[in-house]
């Protein structure tokens, strides 16, 4: 490793735990790496050699400083390169999903941002209004989790493992309930089947041909949704007397005893029509929650289908565990 000539001297003697020495170097001229350079390994040694640095530090300040990385071999390979392997991003998968996607959906960044929170809180039952491009993201990132869980319990056993690094992981392997009734003029859902099968994904998908409300009230709920996405809004909750707010409340309503602890909901298209951002902004009086914790994001470069609502279901005595003091 080669350090820039710009590189503060003072800066690399902190990192290696020789803050005490900043004054000596300085006081001889010496403020960045380019200054020991100037002067030449030489003169440099022998000047650290008369500090009387700690033992070690002396050898690696001079390597840092003057080593020119041309001896430096390739790193081993990870054993966790595995892990970061994982992911959605191959040509060859976009290719296979793409009969799933709309414009009128708006749902190219969806996707991904799906796909990215599942990878991270690890749910084990989603739940997801709307079937389509959105599906293939949750499906395959379930898969990834399994794949990723899976590996680090191979891991925790090898002796290299240390086990005080991991949490246990445990439930079910990973399943998407997707509920469309496939009214939507420009919906894609009626190719989600043909497609996961192509994915090898067809195992964590659930598909339920209904209407969204019907399903919840009716459906066996034995296990708790710990991920739920709700995408087309004014099909899971169409208006009551022109009133969206109401019936957005009465569907959550519905849905927010079947939550996990934690759980997360995403709600589509949130942000820039006035009905649901009145609903939006009285959230704390909804008769369902509160929710404890409410994000929004929005894609500023559309009118439509833009934007992104996230709630957390926080029970009274929820709280994420404590594993050390420090971070």
């Amino acid at each position: 490793m080669r350090l820039p000539s710009p590189t503060r001297v003072r800066g690399l003697l902190r990192c290696l735990d020789a803050a005490f020495f900043v004054a000596s170097f300085e006081e001889e001229g010496y403020y960045t790496v380019g200054d020991l350079r100037e002067d030449g390994q030489e003169v440099v040694s022998e000047f650290v050699t008369a500090l009387s640095m700690p033992r070690g530090t002396d050898e690696r300040f001079l390597r840092l400083s003057f080593e020119d990385g041309e001896n430096e071999q390739e790193p081993p390979e990870d054993p966790a390169s595995p892990v970061a392997r994982l992911g959605t991003m191959d040509p060859s998968w976009l290719e296979i999903i793409a009969p799933l996607y709309s414009m009128h959906m708006g749902c190219e960044n969806m996707g991904p941002l799906l796909y990215s929170l599942v990878r991270f809180v690890k749910p084990s039952h989603c739940l997801e209004i709307g079937a389509g491009y959105t599906s293939a993201f949750l499906l395959q990132a379930l898969e990834d989790n399994q794949r990723e869980l899976q590996f680090w319990e191979d891991w925790r056993g090898r002796e290299a493992g240390p086990q005080s690094e991991l949490a246990e992981k445990t439930g079910e392997e990973g399943s998407l309930h997707c509920v469309d009734n496939f009214a939507h003029e420009h919906s894609t859902a009626p190719l989600l089947s043909q497609i996961a099968k192509r994915l090898r994904l067809q195992h964590r998908l659930r598909l339920h041909l209904d209407d969204a409300r019907a399903f919840v009230e009716e459906a066996d709920m034995a296990q708790s949704f710990d991920f739920v996405w709700l995408d087309g809004l004014l099909d899971f909750a169409p208006p009551k007397k022109g009133d969206v707010r109401a019936s957005i409340d009465s569907f959550l309503s519905l849905l927010w005893p079947h939550l996990a602890p934690g759980a997360l909901i995403l709600l589509h298209s949130t942000l820039t029509n006035s009905s649901v951002r009145g609903w939006l902004e009285n959230i704390s009086a909804s008769p369902w929650g509160p929710p404890n914790n409410v994000l929004s994001l929005l894609e500023p470069h559309k009118k439509f289908q833009n934007s992104v609502t996230i709630l957390q279901h926080r029970p009274d005595g929820y709280a994420e565990p404590i594993y050390s003091k420090l971070p």
